[in-house]
């Protein structure tokens, strides 16, 4: 007896072992609508204010509206909040409010959670808030190589492929300007055949086919996808061809190199300054000089009437024309002298008894007298190119700063000042062995700024974008436009 009374334990044991699993799955079947996996989906989850609302929107995509019971909303980061929206107003599309509150953070997030009606909660979509006020770069990428072959961790555009094309394997700087509207002109810095193999033990410049410096043609206007150029000033070869001599001499002693710093349209004519290189250990230079061409670009001589010493303000610039003016932002040579500033009408670029020169003390315009120029930027400015931006009506500048290891950017209402504080336009930690930072003349309207930028390793010029944004100073306003129940 007590034998058959086990075998029958046994035996319902076995059938309820088999029949759970043939329960749960007939369960889960009915039940299918309820799986919480991508229950609530939205095209966009990095979400900006609305300046004038201080509202942030989202679409949200529903798979099963007519099982939700309610939608709940939390927040992850800065007060405790939550909140419902009931199913009456929801549908399978269904536009989302938030308004921004005072006490909400700079960047927080709001999770977003379906409750069905048997009870299920689907997974959560959480929807990041870019809670940022004031002026400020939103967001910095890098967009596409301008010079030199693809690397194989790349999957950027590269749509030169220069290496093959013009035989400038290695490059660097990227001085770019408008010639005619429209048609921009880009200076290069010494410069290196298709030989050229970017060297992580040794980076910098290698292979042969040096030139001092070159020079590329582009009639691109739209550089979201990239910087193309529609051809180079070239040789009977079809090579990229030196326009600046520099003389090769690398001993220390003489004409080592020349080095383009800016450029400009200025009275019908392109110009060039540059820089002669005798040491570069020390950065210590010949002098600084100008190239001109009167045919956009295709030959270029020489301005014989103009240089700057070795020790001049201005042995390194940039340029940006307004108001009848062409501004000249100097530097001394190397990366560890202040910022100055000159300018002067555009038939007078050759003629510097012309230039005028900032004095702050005097608050005034000081004529043919580079040493009255004072300090307009107090830092370590390297390289650098402004313009100035109509839509934020904003001087920009952008330098590279060895200490901060960065590209720095600055803003200013008035071109003599005061500056800002510096902002990060790039970081060495980001973008490894970075420098130069040349602006796009695009960037003087809209709120992208695009500029050419180095990188010692691999030793060639990429296009960058900062997205700037403004949005004021933050007032209260309502607070969430949704259907709030208690909880």
């Amino acid at each position: 007896m007590r034998l058959q009374s086990i075998k029958r334990k046994l035996l319902y044991l076995v059938i309820i072992f088999y029949t759970l699993p043939m329960y749960s799955c007939n369960k889960s079947d009915d039940n299918d609508s309820y799986v919480p996996v991508d229950e609530i989906t939205s095209p966009e989850t990095d979400l900006i204010p609305d300046r004038e609302t201080k509202t942030v929107s989202a679409i949200l995509n529903f798979k099963n509206p007519d099982d939700i019971a309610y939608l709940m909303v939390r927040k992850s980061g800065g007060d405790s909040y939550s909140a419902t929206i009931g199913r009456e107003e929801l549908s399978s599309s269904y536009v989302f409010h938030y308004t921004i509150q005072e006490s909400d953070p700079a960047s927080f997030s709001l999770l977003l959670s379906a409750y069905y009606k048997d009870g299920n909660e689907s997974a959560i979509l959480s929807l990041h808030v870019d809670n940022r006020w004031g002026f400020f770069i939103r967001k910095v990428s890098r967009i596409a190589r301008v010079t030199g072959r693809t690397m194989p961790h790349e999957s950027f555009p590269n749509p030169n492929n220069t290496a093959t094309g013009w035989n400038v394997g290695g490059t660097d700087l990227g001085i770019i300007w408008e010639m005619q509207e429209g048609k921009y002109g880009i200076f290069f810095g010494d410069t290196y055949g298709s030989d050229f193999v970017p060297n992580q033990a040794q980076p910098g410049p290698n292979g042969g086919s040096w030139r001092c410096n070159v020079l590329a043609f582009s009639e691109d206007n739209d550089p979201e996808d990239g910087l193309s150029f529609s051809s180079m000033a070239t040789d009977h070869g079809g090579n990229a061809r030196e326009i600046v001599y520099g003389g090769k001499d690398d001993s220390g002693n003489g004409d080592w190199t020349s080095i383009p710093t800016a450029a400009i349209r200025a009275n019908g004519a392109d110009y060039v300054h540059y820089f002669n290189m005798k040491n570069w250990t020390g950065w210590i230079t010949n002098y600084s000089g100008m190239y001109k061409s009167v045919d956009d670009g295709q030959t270029w001589t020489k301005c014989e009437n103009i240089s700057f010493s070795s020790y001049s303000h201005f042995g390194q610039g940039g340029y940006f024309k307004k108001d009848g003016y062409v501004y000249m932002m100097g530097t001394r040579t190397g990366r560890d002298s202040d910022a100055r500033l000159a300018r002067f009408r555009e038939t007078d670029i050759e003629n510097r008894d012309q230039y005028e020169y900032w004095n702050h003390v005097a608050g005034q315009w000081i004529k043919g007298d580079e040493d009255k120029a004072t300090t307009v930027i107090d830092d370590k400015v390297g390289e650098l190119s402004f313009i100035y931006n109509d839509k934020h009506k904003k001087w920009i500048i952008a330098y590279f700063n060895a200490d901060r290891y960065n590209i720095t950017m600055r803003t200013a209402a008035h071109i003599t000042g005061p500056w800002s504080e510096p902002y990060e336009l790039a970081s060495g930690k980001e973008y490894a062995q970075l420098y130069g930072s040349y602006f796009h003349p695009l960037s003087a309207s809209g709120d992208n700024l695009y500029f050419l930028m180095s990188m010692w390793m691999p030793y060639n010029v990429f296009l960058m974008k900062a997205e700037l944004a403004d949005m004021g100073n933050f007032v209260p306003g309502y607070h969430v436009r949704v259907n709030r129940k208690p909880l």
